[in-house]
């Protein structure tokens, strides 16, 4: 399946940003400020840096912030390698939920996530569920035999990149509204991350988990491996934009 570029993408689900207490660092002072400027400009260059400081940001603290989202991505990763290898009874003893043998489809993939994730009991968990959900709606999965099914590159990159574009609604998104309508900042939060998300596409590399014993190496360790490589190409957004 291939994601549809012109999905809207990323949208915070409610209670996502509930009791969310945004970063104060430097660098969250600076991405701020860069996306401050965006709001007054409105021009390629100052979008451009807004992009720029917001992967320098999110670089800064990739291992905290992310640390539930790869966990729960990687699980989805090695349970889709487990599906294809072995077929879903096999996956779902693998990961201790035998008592789903035999549930509906979509079922046990939504039992799945909510175990993946937490059941969402902390911000990140819920940043993570959010992303993971949005993920497989972009790739038009609903049941968990098509995770069997599914190209595991194109499944990290776009869990990856839902990841990237929450996580700037998350940070951005009252800044972004204060003093707009509803559709004022949709709109502003949907040009976001059509560039970032095209920029993305393009620029993250093929990881070949086709090839990767996922039983050998944690999944987990490979999804912040891409995740850093997501917001390096961020940061180089800028420089990008001004070829």
């Amino acid at each position: 399946a291939k994601a549809d570029k012109n999905n809207k993408r990323g949208k915070i689900r409610m209670g996502t940003s509930k009791g969310y207490i945004p970063p104060t660092k430097p660098e969250w002072s600076k991405a701020k400020r860069a996306v401050s400027g965006f709001l007054r400009n409105r021009d390629s260059d100052s979008r451009a840096n807004a992009i720029q400081k917001f992967g320098e940001a999110m670089n800064s603290r990739v291992a905290v912030e992310s640390a539930s989202f790869a966990s729960a991505a990687g699980n989805v990763i090695a349970l889709a390698q487990d599906i294809r290898k072995y077929g879903l009874e096999h996956g779902l003893v693998n990961f201790g939920r035998s008592d789903l043998i035999g549930k509906s489809s979509d079922e046990i993939l939504q039992e799945l996530l909510y175990q993946f994730t937490n059941d969402s009991a902390s911000i990140e968990d819920s940043l993570a569920a959010d992303s993971l959900s949005q993920a497989l709606e972009n790739l038009q999965i609903d049941s968990v035999e098509q995770l069997g099914s599914v190209d595991l590159d194109v499944l990290l990159k776009e869990m990856v990149i839902s990841f990237v574009l929450i996580s700037f609604d998350l940070n951005f998104d009252e800044k972004i509204g204060k003093g707009r309508t509803s559709s004022e900042k949709f709109e502003i939060l949907d040009e976001m991350h059509s560039y970032i998300a095209d920029e993305l596409h393009a620029s993250l590399h093929s990881t070949e988990l086709e090839q990767i014993d996922l039983g050998n190496i944690s999944a987990a360790s490979i999804v912040q491996r891409t995740l850093k490589e997501a917001y390096d190409v961020c940061v180089r957004f800028y420089g990008e934009a001004h070829k």
